[in-house]
């Protein structure tokens, strides 16, 4: 089997169990930092464990060695001996390399999902170009042109100045500086890369839509602790539920629960 195929198997094999594990004994808890560490985790093991090769001890490599070298000295002589055999013509078999085939499969739709988020990465570009530069309170934001709701990518903050009060420019602005001040946005690409390779595997786009949720939980509770109205807060997010998102790849404010 080809040794891709094989990393291929090990590694979403590591990643399904892991997941299992969080389905079953995490998703309840509350401890968000560390959950999200536990994903983080889970997404590099995976990738890296398979590429991992642990040696023989000395002693075995040799024990193996010299195994060998006796039994490829140990040779039988006798009589020669000789026997006509009759030989039938066949056709030649043609044998379907599946292998091949699995490969070519995978490296198509592969691409078609690389050319999905490249599209999304042009798409931010492009709404960078066309948004204006400001600031609110200080803070470093874009404004946006399109009627589309408020995301962070990055350090990158866009928002529709126009279409929200001032409490409500306040509660955006801090739930989208926590995804920035915390990174979460390295996240949604590690998660969004796993998703081009793994395609194939469900629990790899489960651990997606957990790990998106997990982060707005991030995010909102960095709105909360900062002395914001819940209700208020919820009664804002349901208003922007109905609003077009810009794209997957980002911290989009009305994915939060």
């Amino acid at each position: 089997m080809h040794p891709f195929i094989i990393y291929l198997i090990q590694a979403n094999i590591a990643l399904s169990l892991f997941f299992i594990l969080y389905a079953v004994l995490l998703k309840r808890d509350t401890f968000l930092h560390l959950r999200r560490f536990f994903f983080l985790s889970v997404i590099l093991f995976s990738l890296l464990y398979p590429l991992i090769t642990v040696p023989l001890p000395g002693g075995l490599t040799d024990l193996f060695s010299v195994k060998t070298e006796e039994a490829v000295a140990t040779v039988f002589i006798g009589e020669p001996s000789f026997e006509i055999v009759s030989v039938e013509e066949t056709a030649p078999s043609r044998d379907i390399n599946w292998t091949g085939i699995c490969m070519i499969i995978y490296i198509s739709i592969t691409l078609l999902f690389v050319v999905r988020f490249l599209i999304q990465l042009i798409s931010i570009i492009r709404i960078r170009v066309k948004s204006e530069p400001a600031e609110i309170s200080g803070i470093p934001v874009y404004r946006l042109r399109d009627d589309i709701t408020p995301f962070s990518f990055f350090n990158l903050i866009f928002i529709h100045t126009d279409k929200h009060s001032d409490a409500e420019l306040a509660q955006i602005l801090l739930h989208e500086q926590t995804h920035v001040r915390q990174g979460h946005s390295v996240d949604i690409m590690l998660i969004e890369s796993l998703c081009l390779l793994f395609w194939w595997n469900p629990f790899v786009w489960l651990l997606k839509r957990e790990m998106a949720m997990n982060l707005e939980y991030l995010a909102d509770n960095g709105v909360l602790t900062r002395g914001v109205n819940s209700r208020e807060y919820q009664y804002h997010l349901l208003r922007l539920t109905y609003h077009e998102t810009a794209v997957p790849i980002v911290n989009n404010f009305n994915v939060s629960q």
